[in-house]
């Protein structure tokens, strides 16, 4: 076999094992491994890089020891999950470098984070003063998770004892302009309803890029072209605006109508009406709704 073509094969045959192992076996952002995952990812690349030019070793060689290799990594991470003290023993346990509002000095001392790491670390969290910090972690992966202090944390809905509703699950629905069919499904929707939706809206499926919708069906558009004026429906407007004009109705026929039994019908159900919209308020009116 020509030198050239046995380089080629064992290069492309090295990449895709080091690609399905980053895959497979890691499964984290680089920022995210540990220390000992970092190192075996970068023996394997050292392992079969040498195997791709050294043509004098065996192909089989660098294959066995990749393989090898693989499968102590996953014994490691099955040992991981088994075992408190090997799990302690082969990673970093999380440090608190700051506590209380007051850096530990100590800490940073036997972890060796200098200042300027402690800064820049707390900077990648949005914190640019010390004094913000209540407390800080450095963990394994040698990031630095933050807690500021309380007078400095985001009011959240529980703070306001407010009730708010939960986040419903978003898909998308269209990507690149093709109809992803699966996530259509996981939102109990079909692509009837989003091709209506779009001629709603003036436009064709051609110049869609990307869709995505929600299990009430609120959708979002993001077109081709940019400078495409589309219309925007809002179905839970469209609710509201329905429920409140169909309350109005019925006070209009109670008023307007000679029938003691029919007048107590309407305003019965006028009533009923102004119950559910009241119930559906916080989630039909969330911005164009009309206050009650």
């Amino acid at each position: 076999m020509p030198g050239w073509l046995d380089v080629t094969i064992r290069t492309v045959s090295a990449v895709v094992l080091i690609l399905a192992s980053a895959r497979l076996l890691v499964r984290k952002n680089l920022q995210h491994m540990t220390q000992t995952e970092i190192l075996i990812m970068a023996f394997f690349a050292a392992m079969l890089g040498a195997g791709t030019i050294m043509l004098t070793v065996p192909i089989v060689y660098p294959l066995l020891g990749f393989f090898i290799a693989a499968l102590t990594l996953y014994g490691v991470q099955i040992l991981k999950l088994k075992s408190q003290s090997f799990r302690t023993w082969m990673q970093a346990v999380p440090v608190p470098v700051i506590k209380n509002g007051k850096i530990l000095e100590e800490a940073m001392k036997k972890q060796r984070l200098s200042s300027d790491e402690l800064e820049a670390g707390l900077r990648r969290k949005g914190v640019f003063s010390v004094q913000d910090v209540e407390f800080a972690m450095l963990e394994d992966t040698g990031e630095i998770d933050v807690l500021l202090k309380s007078s400095l944390r985001p009011v959240t809905a529980r703070d306001l004892h407010l009730n708010v509703l939960p986040v419903k699950e978003t898909e998308t629905i269209v990507r690149d302009g093709k109809i992803q069919h699966e996530s259509l499904n996981r939102i109990g929707l079909t692509q009837r309803w989003i091709e209506q939706k779009v001629e709603a809206m003036n436009l064709t499926m051609d110049n869609v890029f990307l869709a995505q919708a929600d299990r009430d069906g609120q959708l979002y558009i993001d077109t081709f072209d940019d400078q495409l004026k589309q219309k925007k429906p809002n179905e839970k407007a469209e609710l509201w605006n329905a429920l409140r004009n169909a309350e109005a109705d019925l006070k209009s026929f109670a008023r307007h109508t000679d029938n003691r039994s029919a007048r107590q019908m309407y305003e019965l159900c006028a009533v009923e009406l102004e119950e559910l919209k009241d119930k559906l308020k916080l989630y039909l009116a969330e911005k164009e709704g009309p206050s009650v």
